[in-house]
């Protein structure tokens, strides 16, 4: 019997335990359909404040998949109007186009810097439309009505042309890139209240659970992190193999599946010098590690290696840097789809596929058989 604990750390999303549960649900029920298994999934269980599990029993293994949720730190970062949306764009241009920060991103891989820059020209040019018709507006107004009348009417137009702004951004999540980077640039300057303290009780959660389990056999802990969770991941790594080596105990049983990654995103910066370190400390380790990103994913860094393009030199460290080629695991008509959507497409890594393929979460996290030898199978 195949035991197993998979910690999750979600990516910046305002929603909390029960939308992943669900999500979780739903997939689970595509996946056994496929794969003609059967597994018998538990209600969700909050075992403290920042903390839920739930268990899957399968034929042939016992697994337990916990959420470790920060979603209260994004809620309290999580810009609502647009004067806040402004701010990011602002801030944007700042950190990343005049210090000249986007070329290196560029050099590294372009898609998320495409999509960074697409939430900044979305509002750029929105409001350079939107005052250029209030501009051409305004004389003819005023000519057949009255100047205060001109005014009254190019003060309206901002207001619900900054509504309608608002709306079409968060409907297609350009907002939601802004955010992103906002917020890494911030986190990167240490302005986010309770986020070390945060991963540093991530850490004491995991290191729990691996000192219980550190010599049993046929067990393995899978810590796992999507799109912004991977650079959180980073710190509650380092802090969880410190702990091990602080109390001696062996961390042979855990493995790293990061999906989405965007860990560029705060490395590269240049004032976190702690992170930089945490980066360099896991350099050291042999760790089993796995990176899965996709062509298709804007929002992530496809097969960097960013302990290299970080700076960090002298590794022991050998992450496999993944593709998922979700291409091979959908219908020519339902990848279309998801070609067109680029927000399903980052979440995909989530989702059971239609057919079985190298990339496969369901059978990474449930199925029997080590982590490793279920990749290396594929």
């Amino acid at each position: 019997m195949q035991k197993r604990d998979i910690f999750y750390i979600a990516g910046y999303d305002p929603r909390g335990f029960r939308y992943y549960y669900l999500m979780f649900k739903k997939n689970l029920a595509f996946y056994e359909k496929r794969a003609q298994k059967k597994f018998i999934l538990s209600k969700n269980k909050q075992e403290s404040k920042f903390h839920t599990s739930w268990s899957i029993q399968g034929e042939n293994s016992q697994n337990y998949y916990h959420f470790l949720a920060w979603n209260d730190i994004v809620k309290a970062n999580w810009h609502k109007n647009i004067f806040s949306i402004l701010a990011d764009a602002f801030d944007f241009f700042k950190i990343y186009v005049i210090t000249g920060l986007f070329v290196r991103f560029a050099k590294a891989c372009k898609a998320p810097l495409v999509a960074g820059f697409y939430p900044f020209f979305y509002v750029l040019f929105s409001y350079l439309f939107i005052f250029a018709l209030i501009f051409l507006s305004f004389k003819p107004i005023a000519n057949v009505s009255h100047e205060i009348v001109a005014v009254i009417f190019s003060l309206l137009v901002l207001y619900f042309s900054s509504k309608l702004i608002f709306k079409i951004g968060n409907k297609t999540a350009a907002f939601w890139l802004s955010r992103i980077c906002a917020f890494c640039s911030r986190w990167a300057r240490g302005e986010i209240k309770d986020i070390d303290a945060r991963t540093a009780e991530f850490a004491k959660i995991v290191f729990k659970t691996l000192k219980a389990n550190a010599q049993k056999e046929n067990y393995e802990l899978i810590l796992c992190a999507h799109s912004v969770g991977t650079i959180l991941i980073i710190n509650v790594l380092a802090d969880l193999i410190k702990q091990s080596l602080d109390e001696n105990i062996p961390f042979d049983k855990l493995k790293v599946l990061t999906l989405g990654e965007c860990v560029p995103l705060m490395s590269y910066h240049k004032h976190d010098n702690l992170y930089k370190q945490n980066l360099a400390f896991l350099a050291q380790f042999k760790l089993i590690w796995f990176d899965f990103t996709s062509k298709i994913d804007g929002a992530c860094f496809y097969k960097v290696d960013f302990f290299k393009t970080s700076g960090v030199e002298d590794m022991q460290i050998a992450p496999s840097f993944l593709s998922t080629h979700f291409y091979k695991l959908y219908s020519k008509e339902e990848y279309a789809k998801i070609r067109r959507d680029w927000y399903r497409a980052h979440f995909l890594y989530l989702e059971a596929s239609q057919h079985k393929g190298e990339y496969d979460f369901f059978a990474f996290v449930l199925d029997e058989n080590l982590l490793e030898n279920k990749i290396k199978a594929r």
